[in-house]
This record gives C-alpha cells, sequence and structure tokens, in this order.
C-alpha cells in the first residue's frame, strides 16, 4: 500500500510539475512571471466543502490576524475558487493551495512544488482519503502550513534584494559590524554613529527603516521583554529624531512588546514584535526586532525593521523587512 501512494504521489508531480524542490530560486527561467498581489494565495476546493472543517480549517488559518499591527489585517488574502474555475487565468499565481481527496492517498499530507506555471511561484497539494483526513492534518501541521507560505512571500523578497542590492550599505555593516544584511535599490544610510546604524527607504507616503546596534554582552536577562525595550529605547530616543524639535522615537507599552525565541540557521534570537511612537509628534507604526549574542565577541546585536505607513496597510511593509532582517549573517571570522 505504502508502494501505491508513493507511486500516487510521484504521479501527482508528473510532467510540468518536475520543479518539486526549491524552483528557480531566482534563477533565469522561461516561465512568465508570478501574478497576484503579495499576501494573496488562492486556494482551489470543492465548493460543496467550503463551509465545512474543510474550508473553516483554511479560512481559520489563513485569515488569522498578522501579529502586532496597528490595525486588523489578516496574514494571507484567500480567494477561494472550485476546481472548475481554476483555469489559466489563476494558474500563474504566486501562491496556489490545490487539494486533492481520493482513496487512492493513504493519508493526508502535504505536496510541496516550486515554479510549475510561473515563477517565483509555491504551490501546496494538500492531499488525503477524505476531508476531515485532511482537516485533521492541517490543525495538526498548521504551524509548517503557514510557514511554507511565509517562506515563499520572504523568499521573493530576499531574491529581489540579492538581484538588486545596494551593495554599499551590505560593505559598510561589514566593516562596521562585521555582519552581512542585503539592501535592494532605494535604501539609503541615514545615521553611522557608534555601535549604531539607520538605514531606510523613503516616499513621499511611506518610510521603511532598519536599524543596526551593538552593545557588550553583560547579563543573563538579555533576552527577556523589559531588558530589550530597555535597550532599544537607549538607541533609538538618542539616534532617531522626529520631525519637530525635541521628538524623537519611542517603544509604545500601553500595548507591549511581544517576545519570542527562535532559532533561525542555527543560531538563537529573540523576536521583538511592537509598536513605535514618537515622543511629543503624532507618528507611529509597528517594528520588529531580532537580537543574538555574537559569542566571539561577547557582544549583543540587534537588527530591526520598522514601518510608517499612516494612510495605508502595513502587512505587506513589515514582511519585506522581516525578510531583509533575516538575510543576517556574521562574517565567517566572527563566528
Amino acid at each position: 500500500m505504502k508502494k501505491n501512494a508513493a507511486i500516487i504521489i510521484s504521479m501527482l508531480l508528473f510532467m510540468p510539475f518536475i520543479s518539486c524542490d526549491k524552483g528557480t530560486r531566482g534563477k533565469k527561467t522561461l516561465l512568465p512571471n508570478v501574478t497576484g498581489a503579495a499576501g494573496e494565495v488562492i486556494v482551489v476546493l470543492n465548493k460543496s466543502v467550503w463551509e465545512e472543517p474543510i474550508g473553516k480549517a483554511f479560512n481559520e488559518m489563513l485569515r488569522q490576524e498578522f501579529p502586532m499591527i496597528p490595525q486588523s489585517e489578516p496574514i494571507f488574502d484567500v480567494v477561494m475558487i472550485p476546481p472548475n474555475a481554476f483555469t489559466d487565468i489563476f494558474k500563474s499565481h504566486r501562491n496556489i493551495i490545490i487539494t486533492k481527496v481520493g482513496s487512492e492517498f493513504e493519508k493526508a499530507q502535504i505536496v510541496t512544488q516550486r515554479d510549475v506555471w510561473a515563477a517565483p511561484q509555491t504551490i501546496l497539494n494538500v492531499v488525503g482519503p477524505t476531508y476531515p483526513a485532511i482537516a485533521k492534518m492541517l490543525y495538526e501541521e498548521r504551524d509548517r502550513f503557514i510557514q511554507l507560505l511565509e517562506q515563499a512571500e520572504r523568499d521573493r523578497v530576499v531574491n529581489n534584494a540579492i538581484r538588486y542590492e545596494t551593495k554599499g550599505l551590505r560593505m559598510l555593516l561589514e566593516k562596521k559590524f562585521e555582519i552581512s544584511l542585503y539592501f535592494p535599490k532605494g535604501y539609503q544610510l541615514k545615521v553611522d554613529t557608534t555601535d549604531f546604524v539607520w538605514i531606510s527607504y523613503e516616499t513621499p507616503d511611506i518610510s521603511q527603516g532598519v536599524f543596526v546596534y551593538q552593545y557588550p554582552y553583560t547579563d543573563e536577562q538579555t533576552f527577556t521583554t523589559d531588558y530589550l525595550i530597555e535597550k532599544r529605547n537607549s538607541f533609538v530616543n538618542k539616534f532617531v529624531s522626529g520631525p519637530t524639535a525635541g521628538s524623537y522615537m519611542i517603544t509604545e507599552t500601553i500595548i507591549p512588546p511581544v517576545f519570542q525565541p527562535f532559532m533561525y540557521k542555527d543560531r538563537y534570537f529573540g523576536q521583538l514584535r511592537g509598536l513605535w511612537d514618537v515622543y511629543a509628534h503624532p507618528m507611529g507604526g509597528p517594528f520588529v526586532s531580532l537580537t543574538t549574542v555574537d559569542e566571539a565577541k561577547n557582544r549583543v546585536i540587534t537588527i530591526e525593521g520598522y514601518v510608517y505607513a499612516p494612510r495605508f496597510n502595513k502587512r505587506n511593509y513589515v514582511r519585506q523587512l522581516e525578510a531583509l532582517l533575516l538575510t543576517f549573517a556574521l562574517k565567517p571570522e566572527s563566528k
């Protein structure tokens, strides 16, 4: 039976479905560019079960709130269509979830494909013997399920940043902090001072910025919310001035920032998500920071992205910055 299931899965990935691992990863391809807005997902599912547990599972997971932004936004914008409506106009979409049910599937699982009809494209084939089995699997695998889509969105940002890099900014950070970060064209240096750098992308309507700062590792309580907020304020209060005299950036504490530890590329990070304000001036928005310890140099390094977009939704802007932050790497001699 297991052998038969393996044959079925391999048939599912037949030509042109042969790109089932890493896709093009930004390399040249004859495939057309993907369509659809950032953060949008097409879900192909029989209309008869849209209101059943399987449909509710997709909606609950994909439409959950994006964390720590001023207004409510879902983590993804969902377009649900029945299989007979899944025509060529949808096949070039950036993110597609295709649900397949049949007795030929021994168990429910997620089969990932890359760059099938367009590039850079991610397709999640969610297959199983029954809809209830798939729904149960989705709840059990919800973190991985969401992460696959989040990673697809981040990869597109990172590929763009590498392809259209402002190389001087990475060179600056390598020389000053012995770290690497990628920035696409449009980002410029705003402040470069002792142990602190501010890089930003500015338009008349939005501001996306990145702070990089370091300080000695002296406290075992470094990875706590209060300590990270205290250190954050010690830098942004001093070096990030507002548009009016006497104004400067602060951390909003009425809605406290949320701390979460996680591992990425075999390195421990403390992630802080929160809201920022400007003292004595009506400005604010979301931020996300990543903090790690460079044991070789006995120092703490924080990289942070913030968004100011008062007239727009902010989810996609935050997600773009998160992608840039996750290009972080210590230079080899600093590891």
